[in-house]
């Protein structure tokens, strides 16, 4: 039998007492990124959970897809004014999904019909008003967002949820 000095014992408690620590900070910072997720999550519904949101996006959804500026012109303030409240909301999501802050899958499993309903919607508009005000940067996150979306569809070629998740129970 290996008989251990006190020095050999402390060098042993202490790596077990860094290893611990290790181990408790990877379990700790693993907790606080998915309370960051979860709670980016909940931002996105409460962005998406007023009656501003839903008259506007009713309002915007009787578009024709690929608008013109001209034909959204014609439709009256009321319906730039409903594009501008979508872009407004739509803008940190995309900003947040490509920091990270929040999963590309998240939002396109909660918003994600949404965003390319939008901006195939308000592409002609976006476009013309970004020439008209030399703002290139307009409405930039809401097309990047829709460009993501689009393409992780292309080739996920995801199942709508009642389809994918129709096995799915509680734990």
């Amino acid at each position: 039998m290996t008989h251990l000095d006190l020095g050999s014992v402390l060098n042993l408690v202490s790596t077990a007492a860094i290893v611990g620590a290790l181990v408790f900070t990877a379990l700790q910072v693993r907790a606080a990124s998915n309370a960051r997720r979860d709670q980016a999550a909940v931002v996105i519904i409460q962005t998406t959970q007023d009656s501003n949101w839903t008259q506007a996006l009713n309002l915007v959804s009787t578009l024709p897809e690929n608008a013109t500026a001209e034909s959204i012109h014609e439709k009256g303030e009321a319906m730039e004014r409903a594009l501008f409240e979508l872009s407004i909301r739509f803008e940190p999501v995309g900003y947040m999904v490509f920091c990270r802050i929040i999963t590309l899958k998240a939002v396109d499993d909660l918003i994600g019909g949404v965003a390319i309903v939008i901006w195939s919607r308000a592409r002609g508009w976006t476009e013309e008003y970004r020439k008209s005000t030399n703002n290139p940067k307009f409405n930039e996150w809401v097309e990047w967002l829709a460009d993501r979306i689009t393409e992780r569809r292309r080739q996920l070629q995801p199942e709508p949820a009642p389809r994918q998740y129709c096995n799915w129970r509680e734990r």
